[in-house]
């Protein structure tokens, strides 16, 4: 009877460590799906898909910004820690969407740091290279 108890016990804890395992390896396999498909979006459907940009006469613009007078300013583009500017069409011109590792939107006391060039919000972009 004791052998009994002692081996549903046993086969308990491994079911729970088996499960703990395939739990652990599932945002790796999103993860690796995300980079095996960032080669056919390109760099502006992942910037819209961003929470709270939207596009405006084809640029990205946070949607705080589009009741403001400052409306068709874009925000600050920062690339592996260096400002690039306002333009949408400069940072297109130096990364391309397969080389973007992370994204990142920034706004209201977030964009803070970046001062009055940050005024409409920034968006982080770091790539591989």
């Amino acid at each position: 009877m004791r052998y009994l108890i002692f081996l549903s016990i046993g086969l308990t804890l491994l079911s729970c460590k088996t499960t703990s395992k395939i739990n652990s390896e599932a945002p790796q396999t999103e993860e690796t799906f995300e980079q095996k498909n960032r080669a056919s979006v390109t760099l502006l459907s992942r910037i819209q898909r961003l929470p709270g940009v939207i596009l405006k006469n084809g640029v990205p613009v946070f949607t705080k910004s589009e009741s403001s007078i400052q409306s068709n300013i874009e925000p600050l583009y920062i690339l592996n820690g260096y400002a690039v500017g306002n333009s949408f069409e400069s940072l297109t011109g130096l990364v391309e969407s397969v080389n973007v590792k992370k994204i990142q939107a920034l706004s209201n006391s977030d964009a803070a740091f970046y001062g009055v060039r940050g005024a409409s919000g920034v968006i982080k972009i770091l790539t591989y290279k």
